[in-house]
């Protein structure tokens, strides 16, 4: 099985983290080869260290910048872009939420839609995001899922 590795789970794997799952480090190493994440991770956590620097948290976002640099590293391979057929799909499933009540972010949309396109499931710790749109995911706060496997 293969994972797309949300965004807040991502964050919870950095040095600065005050919510750190436990044993997730250990099983996103082990499963590597099966983990996946979006562009728009990458955009998310872009974000908050330029944020960090127009704070003037200059040793925060260094920190965090040497960590994303390493996470791409670690990805290289597995940072799914985003196309034309993702950005339609996120639109049909901001639909479907939205229509069930709930807006969600067109951010989780395009993760979601990656995932839903790739046969992926969703790993993360916001599953009231996810569940509108009806994609598969998992909650790694409910008990981290098995070993991914090959």
């Amino acid at each position: 099985m293969s994972y797309l590795v949300d965004t807040d789970v991502l964050s919870r794997t950095s040095p600065s983290t005050a919510q750190s799952i436990p044993g997730l480090r250990e099983w996103l190493e082990k499963n590597s080869e099966q983990l996946h994440l979006s562009v728009v991770s990458l955009m998310e956590i872009s974000y908050g260290i330029a944020w960090l620097r127009h704070r003037k948290a200059q040793r925060k976002a260094a920190l965090l910048k040497r960590w994303l640099d390493d996470v791409v590293a670690f990805h290289n391979g597995r940072i799914m872009a985003i196309g034309d057929e993702i950005a339609i799909r996120a639109g049909q499933l901001l639909a479907r939420a939205r229509a069930s009540g709930t807006e969600v972010s067109s951010e989780d949309a395009r993760i979601a839609a990656t995932a839903d396109l790739e046969i992926m499931t969703v790993l993360t710790a916001n599953a009231r995001h996810f569940a509108p749109m009806r994609v598969r995911y998992t909650d790694p706060l409910a008990g981290l899922p098995p070993d991914a496997g090959p």
